[in-house]
């Protein structure tokens, strides 16, 4: 028996393609020389070779850089997760005064653009300049509104029942929190946790202002180094982007099951 076609994902073929284009050329003219990617920059290389990765690695400090990057990113991910859960968890099931006046201000926060400029000097006043605490503070007030949002709207499914009872069984606030809400509210925070970790590892305005020294420099800035002014190593920067994102491709195909499973159950919440 045949099988028919839907031709309802040929609009989703199409835009996949268009997405993946750009990450296809960016893949096979990493393995290509400086002077063929000039000459032939949409074809497949002529000559396979590795050594564009190995001096992108050296030259760009990726072993220094990567460290940076992981201690940042996940510092900003726990940072995240706990701050946000926690005053989700208080707007969503416990009634304190003012609350209200908070959920507004926190859908300000979300509609007012912050300014670097304010920014950039805070930071230099408190001496967070070249530090890793200088752009997670940042990192962690930028989407912290949109997450507690998120959380709360998952939260506010959690039926009240389940923390009367554990307040019945002598848990506390923080107890109830962890042992009832974590649990429960897992496909949410996984897809804060995402979402966190991908803007967070491919933030580059930001970093590259407040980290000046190559010593604690991020993936995405030291991304820098293969373009100057003047002339741009073509081959390099191929190199070094891929070196750049394969980490964030590897851990979205690794928790795409998960993400999509939450952003279902998330809706049925919804």
């Amino acid at each position: 028996m045949e099988r028919k076609v839907n031709w309802r994902h040929l609009p989703l073929a199409l835009v996949s393609v268009y997405a993946l284009f750009p990450m296809y050329l960016l893949l096979i003219n990493s393995f290509k020389t400086k002077t063929e990617i000039i000459t032939n920059p949409m074809g497949l290389p002529s000559k396979w070779t590795i050594e564009n990765y190995v001096d992108a690695w050296v030259q760009g400090n990726y072993s220094v850089a990567y460290i940076n990057t992981i201690i940042v990113t996940g510092v900003t991910v726990i940072l995240v997760c706990i701050l946000a859960g926690l005053a989700a968890f208080a707007l969503s099931h416990i009634q304190t005064p003012g609350s209200n006046a908070f959920l507004g201000y926190l859908f300000i926060s979300m509609s007012l653009p912050v300014g670097f400029i304010p920014l950039f000097f805070m930071a230099v006043k408190m001496g967070l300049i070249n530090t890793y605490m200088g752009i997670i503070i940042p990192y962690v007030g930028g989407g912290f509104a949109f997450n507690v949002f998120l959380l709360r709207a998952y939260m506010l499914g959690i039926p009240k029942e389940l923390i009367e009872s554990a307040k019945v069984d002598g848990c506390n606030t923080l107890q109830t929190f962890y042992r009832i809400i974590v649990p429960l509210s897992k496909p949410a925070i996984i897809i804060v946790m995402i979402f966190t970790a991908l803007g967070t590892w491919n933030e580059f305005f930001l970093a590259n202002a407040f980290l000046q020294v190559e010593e604690v420099r991020t993936v995405a800035v030291q991304y820098l180094n293969f373009s100057s002014k003047y002339s741009t190593n073509w081959s390099l920067m191929a190199a070094g982007g891929v070196i750049s994102v394969v980490p964030m491709i590897i851990l979205f195909l690794l928790m795409t099951r998960r993400f999509i499973s939450g952003l279902q159950e998330g809706g049925v919440k919804f």
